[in-house]
C-alpha cells in the first residue's frame, strides 16, 4: 500500500517553517522535513528528487550530456547498461571521492565512464558487449568495496539498451526507478533489473512508460511471444516449452539467446520471465477493453 508523506516522515510540518528544517516541494504544497530525523540516505534521497539541472549550462561530462538528452552519443557503441550507484560515508570527511571513481572504472570490464549526478548518486556507463557477469562481479566485491573505502554502498544494474533516440529517456527512468526504491525500500542493496521494475509496477510510484514502450516494442513478434507465454506455461522449464512448442530444444534455446541478446533479458531466469510475460498480459488487457484508448 503506498504511504503518505505524513506516515513516512511523521515529524514534517505543513506550510510552517521552523530552525533546522528541510523544505520539500510535494503535490503543489511546502513541507517541513526536521534535519535531525533525518538519515544521510534520506537527505541524499531528498536532494535528488528535488535538485533540478541547471537551465544553462550544459552538464560537462559528456556522458552525462548525453544521458541527459543534452549532447551527441560521446563513443560509437551498440548498446550500452547503465549502473546506478548511491554511496554513504559511513563518517564525514573520510571519502577519498577520486580514489572511489578510479577504482571503480578500473574494476569493471568495458567500462566507457563514470560520473557524478547528485551528491552520493554516481552512474557508471558500460559496454555489455564487453562487460560480462556484470552484476555478480560488481555483487561479490561490494562488502570488499564498503570496506576498503568505509562506504555503504546501494547498486542497481540497469538494463542493456540499444544506443538510440530512447536511450536517454530509457536511463532517466531507471535512474527515478532507483531512487524511489531506495526511498520506499531497504530491503536489499544488491539490485536488479527485472525486480526492481516489477517492484516498481506493483507500487506505481514512478513512471515506467518509457521503459514498457521499448520493452515491448521487442516483444511484440509473434514468435518472441510465443516463446515467453511457452515458457510461462512451463514455469520456464525449456524442455516442456519445446514440446509446446513443437521445436527441437535447441531450437527454443537460439531462440532465447537471440533475444537475450535483443534486450538484455533472460527469459530462463523468472524475473525477466515474469516482466515479459506482465507487460504482455497489461497491453492484452488494455487492447481488449472498452476504456482503451488506441
Amino acid at each position: 500500500m503506498k504511504k503518505t508523506w505524513k506516515e513516512l516522515f511523521p515529524d514534517a510540518l505543513l506550510g510552517e517553517s521552523t530552525q533546522n528544517t528541510v523544505p520539500v516541494q510535494l503535490n503543489g504544497e511546502t513541507i517541513f522535513l526536521l534535519e535531525e530525523s533525518l538519515s544521510e540516505r534520506e537527505r541524499f534521497l531528498i536532494q535528488t528528487l528535488t535538485t533540478q539541472p541547471t537551465k544553462t549550462t550544459a552538464p560537462t561530462h559528456p556522458w552525462l550530456a548525453y544521458l541527459e538528452g543534452k549532447g551527441a552519443l560521446p563513443s560509437e557503441t551498440a548498446y550500452i547498461q547503465s549502473v546506478h550507484l548511491a554511496v554513504f560515508p559511513k563518517q564525514e570527511g573520510v571519502f577519498h571521492e577520486k580514489d572511489w571513481l578510479e577504482f571503480v572504472e578500473n574494476l569493471t570490464v568495458g567500462a566507457l565512464a563514470i560520473f557524478k549526478n547528485f551528491r552520493h548518486h554516481y552512474t557508471l556507463v558500460v559496454n555489455p558487449g564487453v562487460s560480462t557477469a556484470l552484476a555478480s562481479t560488481l555483487f561479490e566485491v561490494k562488502s570488499a568495496i564498503e570496506d576498503d573505502f568505509a562506504v555503504e554502498l546501494q547498486i542497481f544494474i540497469g538494463n542493456r539498451w540499444a544506443t538510440n533516440t530512447n536511450t536517454p529517456l530509457l536511463y532517466q527512468a531507471e535512474k527515478a526507478l532507483f531512487v524511489e526504491y531506495l526511498l520506499h525500500s531497504h530491503k536489499r542493496s544488491c539490485l536488479e533489473f527485472s525486480p526492481v521494475l516489477l517492484w516498481g509496477i506493483a507500487n506505481g510510484l514512478v513512471d515506467i512508460a518509457p521503459i514498457a514502450d521499448e520493452l515491448l516494442l521487442l516483444l511484440n513478434v509473434e514468435e518472441v511471444k510465443e516463446v515467453v507465454e511457452a515458457l510461462w506455461d512451463a514455469r520456464g522449464n525449456v524442455s516442456k516449452a519445446s514440446k509446446k512448442l513443437f521445436l527441437h530444444r535447441n531450437t527454443l534455446q537460439y531462440r532465447i539467446d537471440r533475444f537475450a541478446e535483443q534486450t538484455g533479458l533472460n527469459v530462463k531466469d523468472m524475473n525477466d520471465l515474469t516482466l515479459c510475460h506482465l507487460l504482455l498480459q497489461k497491453q492484452s488487457y488494455k487492447k481488449n477493453s472498452h476504456f482503451y484508448i488506441a
